[in-house]
């Protein structure tokens, strides 16, 4: 049986979820949920990507049982209640990043999908990249020695920024070290 997404807001991160779930095979991944704070955005959203049911709440997918899982596509400030709000439902989060605001923020969700026994995870797509797990094997081989700093990118031009928090992160956790 398929995998049933639901999909939360309808911005352009989720019509880019929403197409690339529609490459999946239909056995695997479906999308069969859409939700938005506006009925019409939700409707004319599933029109465009095939999907069955349109809510113009968020609540109202919380209490689908047809849906498995939920991709969190809402601006970044409403992550954390819309997560929270899935997750106490018993729905799974893949949440679209930065998953939270802040560091509070982060724990607060983390710590509700733990009380729940529910699974979350930060839609970071890049993780799985083979290129990530065939660098992540070498280090863990000792190929390439020790890591004494890592610089990354999103895309975003940060340098007018006077002060950068550097931390560390086990992503293979999802900890700060």
């Amino acid at each position: 049986m398929a995998t049933r997404w639901g999909i939360i807001s309808v911005g352009m991160i989720s019509c880019d979820f929403a197409a690339a779930v529609q490459l999946l095979p239909k056995e695997e991944h479906q999308v069969v949920a859409v939700a938005a704070r506006s009925l019409q955005d939700a409707k004319n959203f599933a029109a465009k990507y095939g999907i069955e049911k349109a809510y113009g709440s968020y609540s109202e997918m919380a209490k689908d049982p047809n849906v498995d899982v939920v991709y969190i596509g809402t601006t970044h400030i409403c992550h954390l209640p819309v997560s929270s709000q899935m997750l106490k439902a018993g729905k799974p989060v893949l949440c679209e990043k930065p998953l939270c605001m802040n560091v509070r923020e982060t724990q607060q969700l983390v710590q509700t999908a733990r009380e729940c026994g529910v699974f979350l995870m930060e839609a970071v797509f890049s993780r799985f990249f083979p290129a990530y797990k065939e660098l992540s094997r070498r280090l863990q081989d000792g190929e390439i020695g020790e890591v004494v700093q890592v610089i990354a990118s999103l895309g975003k031009n940060l340098i007018h920024l006077d002060k950068l928090k550097f931390i560390q992160v086990d992503w293979s956790i999802g900890q700060e070290v």
